[in-house]
């Protein structure tokens, strides 16, 4: 069997450090690696985990690993704007660890395969879905005959066909957390209740098709853990020292039926520990039963992705939602006694200066917890990218420019200039934060949960100017 180095690349979470979101930035091991490392585990492979996010010096820290375990394989995964970074990590590996095999893996490297071999020192590429692929590689098979990845033999480069996506998750192993030193991850209260956060998984794949999001790995079918394993799951996080879970699906109620199943098996077991579902359920396919089984399951807090409020902006990047079920889904979720969280963008196709303004004002008049903006980018991986790139209207394919939270143009928007992009995702923030209702309502809650000096130092730590 082989020894493997599973390596998240220092600014994974770095990524989001000029953004006006930052104070609310969890800090927990991912998911991707932790699951990846579970099935290598499984086959009998020697797994190691570099979460180089969490370390002080984190390029000494890898150099270091590498010359001490001298890995056969070295496997990072990364998103558009850590590309160079990731590309970097691989020569590093290289030059340490001349026979050392690179794998490159993620939404960007499955979106563009033969880029990342030319210009990233990766070996190969596993496209999509993770778990069996990169088992078969670690094993030695010859790469002629494993599904699902990219290869360059001298110039020429090899994409193998399509790997079949795992039916039953439940299948998979469990995630091997205890790769992880839990003690190095701190995420603020305004993102979890406790520490160290757990993040996890329940579900796969997403059943909406909103054009500037992706879903080149997990695909458009929901494939779903059942009820017994995810609370077992949940149950053995708290084993191995979590405190606080947070449900990272892409859209936990996909299948409502199961959630609710899952919430009512977490009540009838007394799960004891905080959880989250922090990156948003869509209003389509939620109702007043779920949030209440959930808040009296221990969910807290809960997060929906409503990106504009003008009917006609949603329309245009296919997301089926109406602005009074938006309203509706979050004031179900706010009356069963969870906290909200609403996802906008700033600079959507067809935006103007009135629809953002009325994307302020829709959250203003939402009862949230908290609302978060980015501005619009159109990744490779999106239906976006490919009509502003025929469109002609992609200006940069730096990656490194691609952050929500950039001040870079790299494309530009067929109404608005990037200054006023900008300008509108500055103001989305204080126009909703510094409104005297919500400020007497967030004192009055602070002072209850005893939160008032750590908000106090959120504020301050934040630029609210632009």
């Amino acid at each position: 069997m082989s020894r493997v180095l599973l390596v998240n690349p220092p600014s994974a979470v770095g990524v989001y450090e000029k953004s006006k979101i930052k104070v609310a930035i969890t800090s927990a091991p991912f998911i991707t690696l932790a699951t990846l490392a579970g099935e290598l585990l499984r086959e009998g492979h020697e797994v190691r985990i570099a979460d180089l996010m969490v370390q002080s010096d984190p390029l000494n820290n890898y150099r270091g690993i590498l010359e001490e375990f001298q890995p056969e394989y070295v496997g990072i995964t990364f998103t558009t704007p850590l590309f160079h970074e990731a590309a970097m990590l691989a020569g590093m590996a290289h030059e340490l660890l001349p026979g050392s095999i690179t794998i490159a893996g993620g939404i960007h490297a499955s979106t563009l395969p033969q880029e990342s071999l030319e210009e990233g020192h990766f070996d190969l590429v596993v496209l999509g879905e993770g778990e069996r692929t990169l088992a078969e590689i670690c094993a030695g098979a010859d790469p002629q005959k494993i599904r699902g990845i990219a290869f360059r033999r001298g110039d020429e480069i090899t994409l193998t066909p399509p790997r079949e996506l795992i039916a039953d998750l439940d299948d998979l192993p469990l995630p091997a957390w205890e790769l992880h030193d839990l003690s190095r991850y701190r995420s603020p209260h305004i993102a979890s209740r406790d520490n160290p956060v757990g993040y996890m998984e329940t579900n796969r794949g997403c059943n909406h098709h909103c054009t500037f999001c992706s879903q080149r790995i997990f695909g458009h079918s929901i494939r779903s853990k059942s009820s017994r394993r995810v609370v077992d799951e949940m149950f053995r996080m708290l084993e191995l020292g979590f405190r606080d879970i947070h449900i990272k699906d892409d859209n936990f109620t996909a299948d409502i039926e199961r959630a609710k199943e899952t919430c009512r098996l977490l009540i009838e077991e007394k799960f004891p520990a905080p959880w989250a579902l922090p990156t948003g359920v869509n209003v389509a396919d939620v109702d007043g039963e779920f949030f209440r089984l959930a808040r009296e399951a221990g969910c807290y807090q809960i997060s929906f992705g409503i990106e504009s409020g003008a009917p006609g902006i949603l329309s245009g990047v296919n997301k089926k939602q109406s602005l009074e079920k938006i309203r509706e889904a979050v004031k179900m979720a706010h009356d069963a006694g969870l906290e909200t969280v609403g996802f906008f963008m700033m600079g959507l196709p067809g935006d103007t200066v009135e629809t953002m303004k009325q994307s302020i004002r829709f959250a203003q008049s939402l009862p949230l917890t908290y609302a978060k903006a980015s501005m619009t980018l159109p990744f490779p991986s999106s239906a976006l990218y490919r009509q502003i790139s025929k469109e002609g209207r992609i200006l940069s394919e730096d990656w490194r420019l691609y952050n929500f939270h950039s001040t870079s143009e790299v494309w530009k928007h067929e109404n608005l200039s990037w200054k006023t992009i900008q300008h509108y995702y500055s103001l989305f923030h204080r126009k909703f934060y510094f409104r005297p209702s919500y400020i007497w309502k967030r004192f009055w809650r602070d002072i209850r949960m005893g939160q008032l000096r750590d908000d106090i130092k959120a504020v301050l730590a934040n630029d609210w100017s632009g």
